[in-house]
C-alpha cells in the first residue's frame, strides 16, 4: 500500500520541485534583466563630456555584464537613448535625440509612439533631458523547454524592460556615438 501511495506521490513531489526551481530561475533572470537596464542607463548618463564614445558604450555594457552572471549577455538586445523634451506650441513633445547602437529608434520618434513609453512625470518639463534603456531578453528555461515553447510560442517568455533614466551632467546633454544634440521637435 505505502509502495503504490509513493509512486502516486513522487511523480508530483518531482514536478513541482523542478517546476519551483525553474520559477526561481526565471524570476531572478527577470530581476537582473531590470538591474542591467538601470544600470546601463545611469552609467551613459554619466558620459564622459556628455559625447560617449562606441568604445565608452562598449566598456558600460561590459562593466554592466557582471549583473548578469551567470546567465550569458549574448542573447541580450540592448538600445540605449538620449531622449528630449520640447514645449511646441504649448504642448510637451519629447522622444528620441541620438541612440546606441546608431539608429537604434530613429531620431525625433515621439515617446508613447512604437512602442516608447510616455514620457515619465520627472521630466514633462520644456527642456528635459533624459535617458532610456531598452533590454530584452529571451528567457530559455534548463528542464522541460519543449513543454515551455509549447506554452510560450517559439520564442518563449520574453522579459523587457525600459528605464528611464536623469542625465548626470553639469551642462550640455548626452548624445549617443554618431548623434546629435537633441533637435527641435
Amino acid at each position: 500500500m505505502a509502495a503504490i501511495e509513493f509512486a502516486l506521490v513522487l511523480p508530483v513531489l518531482v514536478a513541482l520541485y523542478f517546476g519551483m526551481t525553474e520559477l526561481v530561475r526565471a524570476v531572478d533572470t527577470s530581476r537582473k534583466a531590470t538591474l542591467y537596464a538601470r544600470t546601463i542607463a545611469d552609467l551613459s548618463g554619466r558620459a564622459t563630456n556628455g559625447s560617449p564614445t562606441v568604445s565608452d558604450m562598449a566598456a558600460i555594457l561590459n562593466a554592466s555584464g557582471a549583473i548578469m552572471r551567470p546567465y550569458p549577455t549574448t542573447d541580450l538586445q540592448v538600445a540605449i537613448h538620449a531622449m528630449g523634451v520640447e514645449n511646441v506650441s504649448g504642448n510637451l513633445l519629447g522622444g528620441v535625440c541620438s541612440s546606441y547602437p546608431q539608429n537604434a529608434r530613429p531620431v525625433l520618434t515621439l515617446n508613447g509612439s512604437n512602442g516608447l513609453p510616455a514620457t515619465p512625470a520627472t521630466f514633462q518639463y520644456d527642456g528635459a533631458r533624459y535617458i532610456l534603456a531598452e533590454v530584452s531578453l529571451s528567457y530559455t528555461p534548463v528542464i522541460g523547454s519543449t513543454l515551455f515553447r509549447s506554452i510560450f510560442g517559439g520564442r518563449g517568455l520574453v522579459f523587457s524592460r525600459q528605464v528611464s533614466w536623469a542625465q548626470r551632467l553639469d551642462k550640455g546633454e548626452v548624445i549617443m556615438p554618431g548623434g546629435a544634440k537633441c533637435p527641435n521637435f
